[in-house]
This record gives structure tokens, sequence and C-alpha cells, in this order.
């Protein structure tokens, strides 16, 4: 299940005192309003919200922890809860604390309280256990530009005028990112943790973005500057923020900006662009066309738009392969979130495009990945692209 944190409806029910005079608690209700099970919740909590009711709040101590009750009773008479990982973001460099981030599995049709507790901040890191890293995200010249990842999947980004998104397998779940990027590892090379399992050609890439201009793909090559960003890293998810200025479409000029969103845990990632100048652009992202590797697309005119690939299109092991290694499948997945789109071919691309309009606009789509040499039991039926297409679609 991916989905906003809208998907699940968050409510600030109340505000706490806890006995400990040196920590107060803020409730949330958190509630799945489907029928289906949305393990790991990607949950985004607007801290902005949260200053609304205490404006003195100190973001950088705080722990969130949940229980199974449903109300405000039930919860005051629980007398244990779960810690859940969280970390706070700060999106825009102004050393200010703008999100909270944490996960949470709920039932169908669950509804469960959430306090965020704050306080002293020594009393708070006394009690607030230590989380592992989950996610990762660095630029180096070894993987020849940006990378993320959760434990599952990695992915880079060439950033140069290619501007692909390439994919690391892993047969362990591990964050791997800094190892790959270690100088003279070979990351092509036959790995019990993983390696680069894909080759780009000169396809856009796996969930990348470009535009449809007259028939033919523009791809984010002819920019006056372009320069990236980590925004954060840790236990719950990563950001890294890729600014283009002075991209050349068509006869106007783009400034775009890409926001990559990787959670914890997450076979695949969130692309959101902003764009300036580009009214009326219609923009590209898809995967690439191999032709022996079957493809598969929404039904024509159905929400949400999506294609996806599944096959032998693994890379085999070694820095020169250019072969598919046999008896192996991959499957892949890119799916537009919030707007509509036309499916599209070339001879390097299965493509999804769609307008933008206006003189500020964004979109958002998820791009997935699933190997049948991951080790997490359940790959077997996610792998397929219908049950892949579940796995990321049911609301």
């Amino acid at each position: 299940m991916h989905v906003f944190w809208a998907g699940a409806a968050m409510t600030l029910v109340a505000t706490s005192t806890w006995a400990n005079p040196h920590l107060f608690g803020i409730k949330l209700a958190i509630t799945n309003p489907s029928a289906q099970m949305r393990p790991a919740e990607e949950i985004v909590v607007p801290l902005a919200q949260i200053r609304r009711v205490v404006p003195s709040l100190n973001a950088g101590s705080l722990i969130v922890t949940a229980t199974n009750a449903s109300t405000l009773e039930e919860d005051s008479a629980t007398l244990e809860a779960t810690e859940l990982p969280s970390q706070v973001d700060d999106l825009d460099s102004d050393h200010t604390a703008d999100e909270l981030a944490f996960e949470i599995d709920l039932g169908p049709k669950q509804t469960r309280i959430v306090t965020v507790s704050y306080g002293e901040p020594t009393r708070i890191f006394r009690l607030r256990r230590e989380y592992p890293m989950r996610t990762d995200a660095l630029f180096a010249s070894k993987i020849e530009g940006v990378g993320w990842e959760s434990e599952v999947n990695a992915w880079r980004l060439y950033f140069d005028s290619r501007n692909a998104i390439d994919l690391y397998g892993k047969s362990r779940e591990s964050l791997l990112l800094r190892m790959f990027a270690t100088p003279e590892y070979d990351y092509h090379a036959e790995s019990p943790y993983g390696r680069d399992i894909y080759k780009i050609g000169d396809a856009l890439g796996i969930g990348a973005v470009g535009a449809w201009i007259d028939g033919k793909l523009v791809k984010v090559s002819d920019v006056a500057s372009r320069k990236y960003r980590v925004v954060s890293t840790g236990p719950v998810r990563a950001i890294v923020e890729m600014t283009y200025s002075g991209w050349k479409v068509g006869s106007g000029s783009v400034t775009l900006q890409s926001r990559i969103t990787q959670w914890a845990g997450d076979r695949g990632f969130y692309h959101t662009i902003v764009a300036q100048g580009a009214d009326g652009v219609e923009f590209a992202t898809g995967l690439p066309l191999k032709k022996d590797v079957p493809g598969f697309r929404s039904a024509p005119n159905s929400l949400p738009p999506w294609i996806a690939t599944y096959g032998e299109q693994v890379l085999m092991p070694g820095k020169t392969a250019t072969e598919a290694l046999k008896g192996t499948d991959l499957g892949l997945e890119v799916i537009l979130v919030g707007v509509n789109g036309s499916v599209r071919e070339d001879a390097a691309n299965r493509l999804l495009t769609f307008p933008l309009s206006g003189s500020t606009a964004t979109a958002t789509w998820y791009v997935a990945a699933a190997w049948d040499q991951e080790r997490t039991g359940d790959l077997a039926a996610r792998a397929k692209p219908d049950d892949m297409r579940r796995f990321v679609l049911e609301p």
C-alpha cells in the first residue's frame, strides 16, 4: 500500500499532560477508511498544524507512540503503547522542522490513537529508543550521480545530460549505496547482497522525467544548470531534490524541481515535480522498452493511469554485460498519482504523458521494482504485474 498521508484520515483530537510535569503529549487519531489492511502506512504530519496548538513545540525532541485504542477514553485506559520510529525533516533548509514522518500498521477501517510526546530534550532522548537507519541518500561520482534507497531497493539518477534513473537490486535487505560508492568496489559483479541489475541504454530511465514535444521525447538534457540536495535521511524516509534551471523545452525555458521521497521498507519511491514556465507542456515519465519483455498498462480512460513490465530484464553480472540474465524475472511499474495521462511508446520507451497548466504546476508518480531474487518470502506473488499493481494501487 502506497498512499500519501491524506489516504489515512488524521485528526488532532486532544493535548494532554503526562504525570511527569516535564513531558506533554498531543493526541492524533489516525483512521484507515478502507476495507484493506494497511501495513506500514506512511504518515506525514505538517508541524505547522501542531504549532497552532503548541506554539512552543521543540520538534527536535519528540517521541511517537501508538495504542490500539480507537477513542481517547480507550487510550487513557490502555497501559501499554508501542513506540513508532519517527523523524522530523526540514524541507527548505531554514533550520526549522517542517514535517513529522512515521509509519503505522492499520487494520481495515481501524482507528488508532497516536501520541506525540514532547518536553525537556534531555528527558525525551533518555526515553526515546535508538532507531536503525532504514533509508539513505547520497551523491557520489562513483555511482555517477544521486542515489537513494530503502533496505529493499536502491536507485540512482545519472546527474548529467542522460538524467535517467537506474536500479540496484538487492538479494538481502540492507543499505548498500555507500558500499556501491566506495572507490574500486565493483557493483556490477555478482554479490550475495545486491548489484546493478538493469541497463538503461538510451531510454528515459525508470520513472525519470521528460517532456513529449511534437511527438518526440525530450530529456532533461539541455539545461543552464542542475543542482542536487539531500533533504533528509533516517529511519523513516529519505528525500532528495534536483533543480534544473533553463531547461530548453520546445521554444520555451522551464525551471524544474524533482523531489524523490523514499520510505523505509518500500520497493519504490514517489517522484514529485514542480515546474515553472511550463504552461501547456506535456510531461512524460515511463519505463525502458525492451523488445523481449512484456508490457502491461491500465485500461484506456481508466484512473489512475499506469504502465508495467515484467520478465527477463535483469542484466547479467559484469561491467561490460549487455544481455539479460535467463531464469530470473524483474517487474517494474510507474503509476500517476492524481493526474490523468496517456500511454505512448517510442523506440526506446514505454511512456505516460500528461499536460500541466499554470505558471507553477506539479505532478506526482510512484515507481516500483520487484525482483524474484529478493529474499522477502512473499515476493513470488507480489512480483507479478497484476499483484504488484494491487500492492501499489489498492485503496
